[in-house]
């Protein structure tokens, strides 16, 4: 059976032999309608497994109600959640219900920020657009993690719960006997020896945990705590490592700086206090871009001065916090000035983003239309010139840009060069009638 045979094949039976419930608290109506398409037509569901809101209370309540009635529960949650940040959700959830299955549901992301969601005990983390087959191989993975490690870790967990130290111990050896080095075997292994009161054997095994992982955050977790009020040096360090791998964390930062504050060290208690309030301020930031954003997006095409003021109200948020992920914002600013005409408008925001990636090949382009539309055909051609220096290929995207390569070069007299973008644009659709009267004009200015 393939991996996506498997995959579906877990979902499927976890909604039709479990029983089990997806709870999805999301506004975004596109992502609702792929994931119920995606049970329905993909998985084949004939149960009405889908508990859709946009109210955490109400989807705090369901979630308790399935776990009343030992109906496995799946939860899909937005990042942004009415303007919030659902960390205290997940946070809140995760406290009353550890072993609740969270998938989070994101835009554009960084790798900080995929640390900072595992570290609140998400599962999985889905980055929209996504496809069916993403959402089933995540869910897939959320629902049964694969293989005969999976399954020795959950009955190794299972006995600690119980209190049985010695038999998760033996499981941990089978683990590691399997795959030797194992981080999670070995992680298992040093919370044995913790629950046994064996302090030293429990942080070596913690440090071979890190030392196989040097990006799994839980045994750096482990090891802070292990020497919290126990050897402050050494919790200090580890706070620290935590904190260069998941930046994000406002809490431990605070940590760091009262670390600090009991040393009297207080030139670096208050870095870490500042870092701590510039880290909660970027957070409230990107929740408002990512409202305006959402707005922007809904009204691009129907009123795209609207449009206009929101995708500004994301760069003005952002301020000196501008990067390359911002690059999509500047590109559709860009389009919104375009559709009223406001092409000059339109290059100084193209200026503006090439001045934080300079080598983005797709801002050259659309600085491009962006003069063909105030008619300056020389500057059109010069930015669709750096566009190729940096991407050769960048005209075979897509029928429609090798078009508009085309008709740049083409409106310059330059038809050698058209007729090589008017081709590609061809072969990529043969029956588009217009691009073949522009070959044939070109062949004739050529005097083929």
């Amino acid at each position: 059976m393939s991996k996506t045979g498997l995959y579906d094949r877990i979902v499927h039976e976890y909604i039709e032999k479990d029983g089990g419930m997806i709870v999805l608290l999301s506004e975004d109506q596109l992502f609702q309608r792929t994931l119920r398409s995606t049970l329905l037509k993909v998985i084949g569901t004939k149960r009405d497994c889908l508990n859709v809101t946009v109210n955490p209370a109400a989807a705090v309540k369901a979630i308790k109600q399935y776990e009343k009635n030992k109906v496995p529960c799946t939860v899909f949650v937005e990042r942004i959640l009415g303007s919030k940040p659902s960390t205290d959700f997940i946070i809140a959830m995760k406290n009353v219900l550890p072993d609740l299955r969270i998938i989070v549901l994101v835009g554009e992301t960084r790798r900080e920020n995929i640390a900072y969601f595992y570290e609140l005990g998400v599962n999985n983390v889905i980055s929209k657009p996504a496809s069916a087959n993403n959402i089933i191989e995540k869910m897939a993975f959320t629902i049964k993690p694969q293989g005969k490690l999976s399954e020795l870790m959950s009955q190794g967990k299972l006995m600690m719960i119980e209190g049985d130290y010695p038999g998760a111990l033996r499981v941990s050896a089978k683990i590691l006997k399997i795959k030797p080095n194992s981080p999670a075997g070995l992680m298992l292994r040093g919370d044995c020896y913790l629950g046994m009161k064996d302090r030293d054997k429990a942080i070596n095994a913690y440090l071979q945990a890190h030392e196989s992982s040097h990006l799994y955050l839980e045994p750096l977790k482990k090891l802070a705590n292990v020497y919290r009020g126990y050897n402050e040096e050494e919790y200090l360090k580890y706070l620290k490592k935590l904190d260069r791998l998941s930046p994000l964390n406002t809490e431990r930062k605070c940590d760091i700086g009262a670390t600090y504050v009991k040393r009297k060290e207080m030139s670096m208690a208050e870095k870490y206090f500042d870092q701590a309030i510039e880290t909660a301020t970027q957070e409230a930031m990107s929740m408002v871009a990512g409202v305006a954003d959402r707005i922007a997006s809904t009204v691009i095409e129907t009123s795209p001065g609207m449009s206009e003021k929101y995708l500004q109200k994301v760069l003005d948020t952002k301020g000196n916090h501008l990067s390359k992920e911002d690059i999509t914002t500047f590109n559709k600013l860009g389009i919104a000035l375009r559709n009223q005409g406001k092409w000059r408008d339109a290059i100084d925001n193209y200026k503006r983003a090439l001045t934080i990636s300079p080598e983005d090949e797709g801002l050259h382009f659309n600085m491009a239309l962006a003069y063909r539309d105030g008619k300056e055909r020389r500057k059109a051609v010069e930015s669709m010139e750096k566009a190729l220096k940096i991407n050769p290929d960048i005209f075979k995207a897509s029928e429609g840009v090798a078009l508009h390569f085309g008709d740049t070069f083409a409106e310059s007299k330059r038809y050698d060069e058209a007729g090589v973008f008017y081709r590609a644009a061809a072969e990529m659709n043969p029956n588009n009638m217009a691009t073949t009267r522009k070959l044939a004009l070109i062949k004739k200015a050529l005097g083929e």
